[in-house]
């Protein structure tokens, strides 16, 4: 049973005693023998103990390439690519989004029970990255009441307490109870309710990243002094703990959740905004304070201004065809005439309309429409006065009069 479930992993074999190097197994394709799947590499698939005494480390750096092989499959990636974009297509009508890109490495779930000491948080059917709505919410949650609440600040402004969550009573800390401020509950709720905005787990955008699992590793310097087995010394060697890490972008939404109300979308964008701050300034996940975990604000800044750029364009878009429907059909013609024209120097409106009416197969053939159109040419001589009977303008006055027939 043992060797049948290592000949499964496709990249993981094992053949009788003779150990496999990872150099050699590297080449092999991940999904041979059905090893497509990180989460279950990780899990299912260690052929010997990696860790501890007598664990052999070359199992594990196998174990772990051959999760990056994994998510990086394209037949992997292609059925991921399809249920990400089934998950945004049920994303609720409400919701704030965008797509916010780590700054270096990101790990989530580093300190989950796993038999290789470091785990990390895959998606349960595609084994991709995600990022869990209940670490995103309670993140935010703590920032929350952190920063927005001024927890640093001996006197707070008055807004800024109603972002401040509850707490007890510390005396050691010499710190008195605190009831949860509005906001902070409106926007997270309490144990009585859920609160009016829903945080989404946030999915790895695909084709952000070729390779989105990285191979990584910490050196605790002190291992028994972490185990409280002895104190640390100069004389401590460092143990290398290779581990996985994620490098890309994910998509990071928030919901509004609660009744309908004017002020919905508002709270919805509030929350969407506090999100980003908390992911831009503390990071996710473990090793923040060695820098893991941050995401790339200017660059969402940027991405918005782009993209409020190209909803103004569109907004102008629109509003231009729907003044072209509510024309009648000449109206139209002559204005799509006047934006296409090649001489944008020349400034006379009717003098352009007047040399498309001179061409023998111009955009005006009817007689109806070289009527209306004569009419607007009258209309702007006269105006400019230059409705006259002599030189050039009284030959277009002629020219004009016999379309006219007066």
């Amino acid at each position: 049973m043992r060797k049948f479930i290592c000949d499964l992993a496709g990249s993981r074999v094992k053949q009788e005693s003779k150990y496999v190097r990872p150099q050699d197994r590297r080449g092999q394709h991940p999904n041979q023998g059905g090893g497509q799947h990180a989460g279950l590499l990780l899990q299912r698939y260690l052929c010997e103990n990696a860790t501890g005494e007598g664990g052999n480390p070359e199992e594990k750096r196998a174990i772990l390439q051959a999760a990056i092989n994994a998510a990086s499959n394209p037949e992997v990636r292609e059925l991921y690519k399809a249920a990400y974009a089934r998950w945004q297509k049920s994303l609720p009508e409400l919701t704030a989004a965008n797509e916010l890109e780590t700054l270096g490495r990101l790990i989530v779930g580093l300190g989950t029970d796993n038999v290789l000491e470091t785990g990390i948080r895959l998606h349960h059917t595609y084994g991709m990255p995600i990022l869990p709505g209940s670490a995103l919410k309670g993140m935010a949650a703590h920032y929350c009441d952190q920063v927005w609440g001024e927890q640093d600040k001996e006197s707070p402004s008055d807004h800024a307490i109603h972002f401040r969550g509850p707490r007890k009573e510390d005396r050691k800390q010499n710190r008195r109870a605190e009831s949860q401020g509005k906001y902070h509950k409106l926007l997270f709720g309490n144990t009585d309710d859920s609160g009016g905005i829903v945080f989404h787990d946030a999915w790895f955008v695909p084709d952000s990243e070729s390779e989105p699992l990285k191979p990584d590793v910490m050196t605790p310097h002190h291992p028994k002094w972490l185990d409280g087995a002895a104190p640390p010394t100069d004389f401590d060697s460092p143990t290398p703990v290779p581990f996985l890490s994620v490098a890309g972008q994910f998509h990071v939404a928030v919901s509004w959740y609660g009744p309908e109300s004017d002020k919905a979308k508002g709270w919805t964008e509030q929350a969407f905004e506090l999100l980003c701050d908390a992911l831009g300034h503390w990071g996710i996940g473990g090793k923040t304070t060695s820098g893991y975990g941050r995401f790339d604000l200017e660059k969402l800044k940027a991405d918005r201004e782009v993209k409020a750029k190209q909803r103004e364009k569109e907004a102008i878009e629109a509003e231009r065809l729907r003044q072209l429907e509510a024309m009648s059909p000449i109206e139209r013609s002559i204005k799509e005439l006047l934006e296409l024209h090649p001489n944008k120097a020349e400034t006379r409106v009717w003098f352009k309309l007047y040399e498309e009416l001179k061409k023998p197969e111009g955009r005006f053939t009817s007689p109806e429409d070289r009527i209306e159109v004569a009419k607007r040419v009258k209309a702007g001589m006269q105006e400019t006065k230059v409705w006259k009977d002599k030189g050039k303008d009284g030959e277009r006055k002629t020219f004009i009069r016999q379309i006219l027939g007066e």
